[in-house]
């Protein structure tokens, strides 16, 4: 059984992976609001459960951590070309596709637009895990200075470079992480006060206010480095992530939350999956449809996807990061 701390973090993660489904399902709103938080989310909860590295067992670690999230990588990855080249008969379109998979960043798109996450995710915890050698003070300099850096290159020409692996957002992502991991102790302690949550619902819907209404201009797009807004980069994601894992902290008080929590520890399956699927379905029914049928299959069936694979040792370390039936050592949002 999880402990209560795990238990809401897992179920934020739930939730988390739930809005990613739906900014991707082709709503222009949905895609627009949800982008603010749904990645530096993501970034934050890993940092909450992230443990600080030896330095003399960093290199140890970090090939675990490669291992552990580009297994996944690139089983999906080449199935999912597999699949395509079985209905396409396309040998040129499946070496294009193994290419885009081994180079990454911004070239992932149609059936593998999210795939930049897990490359991006795995240098952000590369980067934070030796930065945590040094002492506090030299890790936030280090910290600032990357997402100062961040912002200069989402300003310039580099912005259009395609960096390999989407390695240069990690300067943004690890600011996020970062704050999930100095706030191990902060966060869940603003979570329990019975006011967090009707303190931090108006403010966060007053940014969306203020933005209907034209008072701010507000966007965030991690992928394609979309993130120009010095202060608002920091302040809009970590505002509303907060407000959600306010609610989600509530409320896994007064209805059980492991239904969400199974999401949040699946997530990978789902994160790796919904495109492909939705894609696929449109294709065979020869029409396009709205958020809510597009979120139900690219959350169920990966979930189903998943818990089959955890019948089989292989499947699992190939598919979800981990080697049977127990917890995930690996999702896409976590680090064990």
């Amino acid at each position: 059984m999880n402990k209560p701390r795990e238990l809401w973090i897992d179920a934020a993660k739930g939730f988390s992976i739930i809005f990613v489904v739906m900014g991707h399902s082709g709503d222009a709103a949905a895609n627009h609001y949800l982008s603010w938080f749904r990645m530096p989310l993501f970034f934050i909860l890993s940092g909450l459960v992230f443990k600080p590295v030896e330095p003399g067992r960093y290199l140890q670690w970090a090939l675990k951590r490669t291992r552990g999230l580009m297994t996944p990588y690139f089983a999906y990855g080449l199935l999912i070309a597999a699949v395509l080249l079985l209905f396409t008969l396309n040998v040129k379109g499946f070496a294009e596709n193994i290419a885009r998979l081994l180079y990454g960043g911004m070239t992932l798109t149609g059936p593998y637009g999210v795939f930049w996450f897990i490359t991006c995710l795995l240098f952000t915890q590369l980067l934070f895990g030796y930065i945590i050698r040094y002492s506090r003070r030299t890790q936030i300099l280090l910290i600032v200075s990357a997402y100062l850096l961040s912002h200069l290159i989402s300003l310039t020409v580099l912005r259009t470079f395609n960096m390999p692996w989407n390695a240069d957002v990690s300067l943004l992502a690890v600011t996020y992480y970062a704050i999930g991991f100095y706030g191990k102790t902060l966060i869940p302690a603003l979570l329990r006060r019975y006011w967090a949550l009707p303190l931090l619902l108006p403010l966060s819907g007053l940014v969306l206010l203020l933005e209907r209404q034209g008072i701010i201009h507000y966007s965030l797009n991690m992928k394609y480095k979309e993130y120009d807004a010095l202060v608002l980069d920091l302040a809009v994601p970590l505002m509303i992530s907060l407000t959600i894992c306010a609610a989600v902290y509530q409320l896994s008080k007064l209805v059980p939350l492991d239904w969400m929590g199974a999401l949040g520890r699946n997530s990978i399956a789902i994160m790796y999956l919904h495109l492909p699927l939705n894609y696929g379905l449109k294709y065979l029914l020869g029409t396009d449809y709205g958020l809510v049928p597009f979120t139900l299959v690219g959350v169920a069936v990966p979930l189903f996807a998943a818990m089959w694979a955890m019948r089989s040792p292989v499947l699992s370390r190939l598919y979800l990061g981990h080697g049977g039936r127990s917890r995930p050592v690996v999702n896409a949002g976590s680090v064990r």
